[in-house]
């Protein structure tokens, strides 16, 4: 390829050619100029006079001299990238101290580069408390390359006389802090390395957006001294390993985020994983170097003088570890109970001893008391957490998936790695009524330990759902750990025989059917004479289910008889009570008074013998609401 093809390629003479190559190009078109560069550079053209050691004529090679590797990859990869694709080489340097970057500079001078992207090292080498940094024998650097008349920027800094190109990582920091002061935190603490001049910005950022809010700005070291010592709500990681470190962390010493805590970190997109699912405002220093490179370029083909700002909108990428401070979030549901996976089978009528009878129809569901209430409670808008055993079996995989998909915290269910998941068989007649047989498996393993490794859950919740299906250990300690966190008690007292007497002034509400009742009173007399029996025991509320019927209401001032909605034909009546107690909670948590709440929990219940097995059947918030209207 010789001047005069480039010339006939380009439509133009051989000493226009000659011109914008050998940097003598004034008064030539900008068009011309840029479509005779653009044949050179895809040519790989050299003119004859950079071979004879011509200084204006084009090499089409870039300098990037860099500090260090620590977050600058993404931002040289960038520059790589934009180069090549414009047709430019970059030869790298990476410097170690102000000699060797001395040394870096000389000679890409010495090699005739056309432009230099630089990062000083000692601009920014070193922060006090005051931000004040050092620019040192920079200084001299940056008069060696105004002196060479060799276009250049300066990554990171604003010294005068250093064509500063600036990455707005303070804008980072206070986009950060501006989204948890949303939320409501003000116990917020930054985590940042001090001698990384990028991480120091951040926390600049960060302090100046809680200076903007009337908020104290207070120095930590490291995330223990965040969490121990300043009992931070919020925590703000200038990097994604001091991101994990704090989750880590915060994990080891049973801080649950975004719950007890939220973490949000602040990073290269690069180094953004979706492992552990922290929240993260991702920095686009990729784009950066592709903007750097291009505005060095276009200084070097004219098409550009000023030193244009680079501009970015930081965002969150997710809100998964980060939420509202305890004290303004919505209060907890806790349920405790058995956890099964439903074996449902239509029959006319129960089996009798030595009868083999037909089911008309199978279905294998997730059930038990305690998914049920607890994915009732979710259904309707409630913050709700599950605690229970299932085993490590495809039923208790199938369990946990289901979990997650309604929005209930599973984090409180163990899975154990010897015993089955619980099993119910359910007889379900063609009159909508059913019997149950139980097998406990794992769920015989919830014990008091059990109880006291989810104590923390209790913290900030409103109620707790109790049943008897599982250990009386765990019955207990659940109703004393419950006790010393104020959380009122809920208790279906189901397959059970007898219940304690001194467990009975624990309970808010003590809600048996009407066959329970009969059971565990111990006195002959009415419903209502039964019902008065166990508040004179001690419990606040007795509220028993009467199928059909509705559900009679006593307390210590009033006592009424509710009726049920009566515009359901039951299909199966399984889980009637369970949808019953969860949607009592959610509303009675939303400051309801008791008889306001019971209509909803009424209709929920008559909802949820619609269809076959109780999950499915469980009603959602927007169509208990609008029935209920």
């Amino acid at each position: 390829m010789t001047i005069n093809d480039i010339a006939e390629l380009a439509g133009v003479s051989v000493s226009t050619v000659s011109k914008i190559i050998n940097g003598k190009d004034k008064g030539i078109k900008l068009e011309t100029r840029e479509r005779v560069l653009k044949i050179v550079k895809e040519y790989r053209y050299t003119p004859y006079d950079f071979i004879k050691n011509n200084t204006n004529s084009k090499s089409f090679l870039l300098g990037l001299v860099l500090s260090g590797i620590k977050k600058r990859q993404s931002i040289s990869n960038g520059f790589l990238h934009e180069a090549e694709r414009q047709g430019y080489q970059v030869q790298v340097c990476l410097s170690t101290s102000a000699e060797s970057e001395s040394k870096h500079i000389a000679a890409l001078c010495k090699n005739r580069v056309e432009a230099v992207l630089w990062e000083p090292v000692e601009v920014a080498a070193e922060n006090d408390t005051s931000g004040i940094v050092a620019e040192g024998d920079s200084v001299g650097t940056a008069a060696v390359l105004h002196k060479s008349g060799i276009p250049f920027a300066a990554l990171n800094t604003d010294a005068v006389g250093f064509n500063g190109m600036l990455y707005d990582y303070q804008k980072a920091g206070y986009t950060a802090a501006d989204i948890l002061l949303r939320l409501g935190h003000t116990k917020i603490r930054c985590v940042y390395d001090g001698t990384d001049m990028q991480e120091y910005a951040i926390r600049q950022g960060v302090e100046r957006c809680l200076f903007d809010h009337h908020c104290l700005y207070v120095e930590c070291k490291n995330v223990q001294e965040a969490l121990s010592v300043h009992n931070c709500s919020a925590l703000i990681c200038c990097d994604w390993d001091t991101a994990v470190t704090a989750y880590e962390y915060a994990t080891v010493h049973k801080f649950r985020i975004p719950q007890d805590l939220s973490v949000i970190c602040i990073d290269d997109a690069e180094y953004i994983k979706p492992f552990p699912p922290i929240s993260a405002i991702p920095l686009s220093l990729f784009h950066f170097g592709v903007f750097v490179c291009r505005y060095l370029i276009d200084k070097i083909e004219k098409k550009a003088t000023d030193i244009p700002a680079y501009t970015e909108a930081f965002t969150c990428n997710h809100y998964k570890s980060i939420d509202l401070p305890a004290p303004l979030r919505k209060k907890r549901i806790i349920v405790v109970g058995s956890i099964n996976m439903d074996i449902l089978l239509t029959v006319n009528n129960y089996p009798q001893t030595g009868e083999s009878i037909s089911a008309e129809s199978v279905s294998i569901i997730p059930g038990g008391k305690g998914i049920n209430q607890a994915v009732g409670a979710a259904k309707l808008g409630a913050k709700v957490s599950l605690v229970g055993n299932v085993g490590r079996d495809f039923d208790g995989d199938m369990i946990l998936n289901l979990l997650h998909d309604n929005g209930v915290d599973a984090t409180a269910v163990h899975v154990d790695e010897e015993h089955s998941t619980g099993k119910a068989y359910i007889h379900i007649q063609g009159d909508g009524e059913s019997g149950i047989v139980l097998y406990g498996g794992a769920n015989e393993m919830i014990s008091a330990d059990s109880i006291y490794r989810s104590e923390q859950l209790f913290t900030d919740a409103v109620f707790c759902l109790l049943q008897t299906e599982i250990p009386m250990e765990a019955v207990k300690k659940t109703i004393e750990t419950a006790r010393k966190y104020n959380v009122a008690i809920m208790l279906k007292p189901s397959a059970v025989k007898e219940i304690a007497e001194e467990l009975l002034p624990e309970l808010d509400y003590f809600i048996p059917n009407r066959k329970e009742l009969y059971r565990l009173c111990p006195i002959a007399g009415t419903l209502e004479e039964k019902a008065a029996w166990f508040l004179k025991k001690g419990v606040k509320t007795v509220i028993v289910t009467l199928d059909s019927d509705g559900c009679y209401v006593r307390t210590s001032e009033y006592e009424r008889w509710f009726p049920a909605v009566d515009i359901f034909k039951p299909i199966d009546t399984t889980g009637a009570a369970d949808a019953f107690i969860a949607a009592l909670a959610v509303f009675l948590s939303e400051q309801k008074s008791l008889s306001d709440a019971l209509p909803y929990a009424l209709y929920a219940a008559g909802f949820s013998t619609t269809r076959v097995g109780v999950v499915p059947s469980l009603i959602d918030r927007a169509t208990l609401e609008q029935c209920c209207i």
